[in-house]
């Protein structure tokens, strides 16, 4: 089995390029929309690996990365995150 991490570039705040390990890519049905969870392998206040979610867009063969704008939307999401959190153990 290949063990090799899928990364991606994502900007931060100031523009600079950060490479991000993407740790699921998936699609709620519900919503017809792709998502994926990536990091930047930060340690937050916890102790704990911060994860990011977003919606991933494609357009012309290219993907970027959008706003999760409704609750409902990011608690589908978040349910995806604790299944993920639970296989990464």
């Amino acid at each position: 089995m290949d063990n090799k991490k899928r990364t991606i570039v994502v900007l931060d705040e100031a523009g600079n390029e950060k490479e991000a390990e993407i740790l699921s890519a998936f699609t709620i049905k519900k919503y017809n929309k792709n998502y994926i969870l990536y990091t930047l392998n930060e340690v937050d206040e916890n102790e704990m690996v911060k994860i990011y979610a977003s919606e991933l867009i494609e357009k012309e063969n290219m993907y970027s990365l959008g706003a999760i704008e409704s609750d409902e939307e990011w608690t589908a999401v978040k349910e995806v995150m604790k299944d993920v959190a639970k296989s990464e153990e």
